[in-house]
């Protein structure tokens, strides 16, 4: 009997010695982090992404979406920076993730998480109210011109893409808007529909519903060529402004994660962007340039978009 009991306590002391095998990643739900209010176009990335991950099974966890809007991108960031090292945070990545750090209102950079996967660019169509008297942007730009700052312009940000496109459009036609930011783009067309703001900018996949519903008007679109399924949009290019402008979407998650975690969520992301109900039902709809990018060439490009921006802060003087 000793002996036996000597045997099941040496055992147990070998058994702690061992190191504890971690349950394999993902074991429980993963949370997908938007950091603008819901109804934006990064909203509409992660949802999509979510459903379609889980209908195609390609993680064995569901993603969770929250909206944690704040600080345009500044409050949602910041919680899953604070997450070092947790692979169960993702984060939807779009032009607050360089711009809102480039204006000194965040205390972070994109080169402070991981680059999971770039999915996807889409460009800016600037619409107002059906029953609005503009139904032109040469009118927009008359009534500015006579009444500097008359016309207000509702966007997502301070730091966002519709930003930079009002400052493009304001010095292409030599005007003065007034930019209010809503905190994302859904707001923002709440604000245009309830006639609180003159217009706003609008990604194709946030318009298209109202636009069929004949709610909003698209006065012209950021594009280089009028995009197929709007072809009545004029191009600002084409109507006399060289505002050639898109957005950039992927994915990342918390600085220090496990490398395995990094490569289970890669493959899940290459899986998806291959799917053809990826196409179907996200970037066809919402009129998407796919992109399928990987984290090593995902990182290049998280790079490269940096450097766009922030020459065009300094060249617009949002930035010093």
């Amino acid at each position: 009997m000793r002996i036996w009991t000597v045997a099941v306590l040496c055992a147990a002391l070998v058994g702690l010695a061992l190191p504890a095998w971690p349950q394999a990643y993902p074991s429980r739900p993963i949370e997908f982090v938007v950091p603008f209010a819901a109804g934006g176009g990064s909203d509409l990335l992660a949802r999509a992404i979510a459903k379609v991950m889980a209908e195609e099974r390609l993680l064995p966890v569901p993603l969770t979406v929250t909206n944690r809007p704040g600080g345009s991108g500044a409050v949602g960031y910041s919680y899953v920076l604070s997450k070092r090292g947790d692979p169960y945070f993702l984060a939807t990545v779009s032009a607050s993730f360089w711009t809102t750090p480039l204006v000194g209102q965040a205390p972070f950079t994109y080169k402070d998480f991981t680059p999971v996967a770039g999915l996807a660019s889409d460009v800016f169509l600037l619409v107002v109210r059906r029953e609005s008297t503009y139904r032109t942007l040469r009118e927009v730009i008359e009534v500015a011109r006579r009444s500097p700052e008359l016309i207000s312009v509702g966007g997502s940000a301070v730091a966002s893409d519709d930003r930079v496109a009002t400052g493009l459009l304001q010095r292409g036609a030599n005007i003065r808007l007034t930019y209010i930011p809503f905190g994302g783009s859904g707001p923002a067309l709440t604000a245009l529909l309830g006639g609180h703001v003159s217009s706003a900018w609008m990604n194709p996949g946030e318009a298209l519903e109202h636009l069929k519903a004949n709610k909003v008007r698209a006065l012209a679109v950021t594009a280089a060529t009028r995009l197929k399924i709007l072809p009545d949009v004029p191009t600002f290019r084409e109507l006399g402004y060289d505002i050639v402008w898109d957005q950039f979407r992927g994915v990342v998650m918390p600085p220090a994660v496990p490398a395995e975690a990094v490569r289970v969520m890669t493959e899940a992301f290459a899986k998806l962007c291959r799917s053809a109900r990826w196409q179907r039902e996200y970037i066809e709809p919402n009129v998407l340039q796919p992109v399928c990018q990987g984290p090593e060439e995902f990182v290049k490009t998280l790079e490269a978009v940096n450097e766009k921006y922030r020459r065009v802060f300094q060249d617009l003087g949002l930035i010093k």
